[in-house]
């Protein structure tokens, strides 16, 4: 397993390098540059839920809600939690002008969710979001025709926007490095939603998150099958934060990708998903919450084997994320065994080594063949 610690490349042992004290020195320096890069992280944590929507149901009701997404309830066979679409599905392309070069075309394109909630009696609940019915991918591809390889970018929470995509991914550089480039775009995000309020992450309603992550993983595969259909026979994917979570777990239901990479990904959102009282009509107690994290490992990769071939997997974390806590990525790359790693100091946002990052993913895309 590869590591690189921020500012000196890997880390050397004593017998190839420094003496014991500047061995200290360096841990005590890495520790409080974790700390301090962890910071944002841990005060993004303690925002208030206001822009949640109340959860009016009863104690009872709730609880028995809960219950149908006990893991027991799902065992992965013959019917798995997560599911993904066997076919392509129709869809409408609508292409716009694009404020990059001319040999570049941006298109829009827009595809039916198919997805229909497990549980009956959220479907009602489910199809009032309207927008969110339909999911989307934004290609940027090259007017010369030509078996191009395409990159998948999964964008973080509140992220989508294609402009804010171009910057995050560095899109204009795959296009020069001539690769075609897609976003797809998760449930809530972008034109997927209307208003302010915060539906995908909702503490306050565990049933509908289970659900609109279901969804997630489901439109993801369908949005890949789509890229087929439109010729693309080589796909590698990258998500970073939200979209390394919705990667991970997507590596759990036997993707045909190339490859994935995945920044800072979440495996696991408990600690931030834990009901919180002023959400509730009611009282939340020690059932509600043992409820609640038992009913999260249904969309935790910590709770499924790998299905896809862990060697074509690379992860760039970073040691003190409180976002997406590193010790729980840690667990996942343990459980799974993935050999392809890079650690980085600093928190969620916050961190100090950005050309490290930049050097795992051009080599990784060079080790894969999409950069000659």
């Amino acid at each position: 397993m590869s590591r690189h610690w921020a500012g000196s490349g890997e880390f050397k042992t004593a017998d190839e390098s420094a003496d014991y004290n500047s061995i200290e020195k360096f841990m005590n320096r890495r520790e409080l540059l974790n700390t301090i890069g962890g910071m944002p992280d841990r005060l993004l944590n303690l925002a208030p839920g206001f822009y949640l929507k109340k959860n009016t149901q009863s104690y009872s009701d709730y609880l028995e809600t809960l219950a149908l997404y006990h893991p027991e309830r799902w065992p992965g066979s013959p019917e798995p939690f997560l599911t993904v679409p066997q076919t392509a599905p129709a869809y409408k392309r609508e292409e716009k002008k694009w404020s990059g070069s001319g040999d570049i075309s941006f298109n829009v394109i827009e595809y039916p969710s198919r997805y229909q909630p497990r549980n009956r009696r959220l479907v009602e609940e489910f199809n009032q979001h309207t927008a969110n019915l339909s999911a989307y991918l934004v290609l940027w591809k090259h007017k010369a025709a030509s078996r191009r390889p395409l990159v998948l970018c999964v964008h973080g929470l509140q992220m989508a926007q294609p402009r804010r995509a171009e910057k995050m991914f560095r899109i204009r550089k795959l296009l020069e490095l001539g690769m075609d480039v897609a976003l797809y775009i998760q449930p809530f995000h972008w034109r997927r939603v209307r208003g302010l309020r915060e539906y995908f992450l909702n503490a306050n309603n565990i049933p509908f998150f289970l659900e609109t992550f279901a969804q997630n993983i489901h439109d993801l595969h369908a949005g890949v099958l789509l890229l087929n259909n439109l010729g693309y026979e080589r796909v590698g994917m990258i998500g970073a934060s939200l979209g390394g979570y919705a990667l991970a777990l997507y590596a759990s239901t036997g993707p045909r990708v190339d490859f994935m990479f995945l920044v800072v990904p979440a495996v696991d959102f408990s600690h931030y998903l834990m009901p919180r009282p002023q959400g509730f009509s009611f009282e939340v107690d020690e059932k509600v919450t043992a409820a609640t994290r038992s009913a999260l490992q249904l969309v935790s990769p910590l709770h499924y084997p790998p299905r896809f071939d862990v060697g074509k997997i690379k992860v760039v974390m970073h040691q003190g994320d409180r976002l997406c806590p590193a010790e729980k990525t840690r667990e996942w790359i343990r459980q799974w065994s993935i050999p392809n790693v890079v650690e980085v100091i600093g928190g969620h946002w916050l961190y100090f080594d950005h050309e490290t990052r930049g050097a795992a993913w051009y080599g990784w895309l060079k080790k894969m063949g999409y950069i000659q």
